[in-house]
């Protein structure tokens, strides 16, 4: 998270899944969508980005705020980031 990537785990086996690579700030936070096919990450370079959660590729970055992002959630039906 320090270095600007996300680690995945697989709670079940508890080993790693893989990493999501392109933030150039510090993660502080992420969420899945409700569906599981889409991942958010917020981080201290004011982005948040937007995963694939299956292919582990970013599929969108939301820019425009003004420092750091230190939270990100999706709605309950998944519309609404």
């Amino acid at each position: 998270c320090f270095d600007g990537t996300v680690r995945l785990l697989d709670a079940k086996k508890m080993e790693g899944k893989g990493m999501l690579t392109g933030h150039r700030g510090k993660v502080k936070c992420v969420a899945y969508s409700p569906d599981g096919k889409r991942i958010a990450s917020a981080s201290d370079d004011e982005t948040v980005k937007v995963w694939d959660a299956e292919t582990m590729e970013e599929v969108g970055t939301l820019r425009g705020h003004s420092g750091s992002v230190i939270s990100v959630a999706y709605s309950p039906d998944g519309s609404q980031l």
